[in-house]
């Protein structure tokens, strides 16, 4: 049986879940997996994050996707919203990493969520952060749109 059907398996206990996600972690890991792999693997989890009944599973699963998606291009690319439309089922510990993946993501859109959990005492820290990684990400692809676009005027 594979992670996947694990994870979707009501009659499979906490243990054999956190089992799961931790081989799936060492895949993202260590597994060298392309970009559109990884992406593909962590969209998954998304899903499977908005399905789990237990809070430690679901931290688990989301700690996966965050230290999973360390390259670039797979933090940009990957599929926030199942997640962000289950947003109020999670509770401050997973919001943690969720408003990294947001901030990590690099993707204006996301902005207003990270900032509508500024009152939460328990996350000031965690939104700073992710709005901080957002805007430097912001700034960095517009840099670098222009850097190109710059490129190919004076190219000859």
């Amino acid at each position: 049986m594979d992670w996947l059907s694990i994870l979707k398996d009501s009659e499979k206990n906490k243990n054999d879940k956190l089992e799961a996600v931790g081989y799936i972690r060492d895949i993202l890991d260590y597994g060298d997996e392309p970009d559109d792999k990884a992406i593909e693997i962590i969209d998954n989890l998304a899903v499977q994050a908005t399905l789990q009944d237990d809070n430690d599973v679901k931290e688990s699963i989301l700690d996966a996707m965050l230290e999973g998606s360390k390259a670039p291009e797979v933090e940009k690319s990957i599929n926030l919203n199942p997640i962000i439309n289950h947003l109020n089922e999670f509770n401050d510990e997973c919001l943690s990493y969720i408003l990294s993946m947001l901030g990590n993501s690099g993707n204006v859109k996301y902005k207003t969520i990270i900032e509508s959990y500024k009152d939460n005492t328990q996350l000031e820290e965690d939104v700073e952060e992710a709005l901080s990684e957002l805007d430097y990400r912001i700034k960095k692809i517009k840099k670098g749109t222009l850097l190109s676009d710059w490129r190919r005027i004076v190219k000859p």
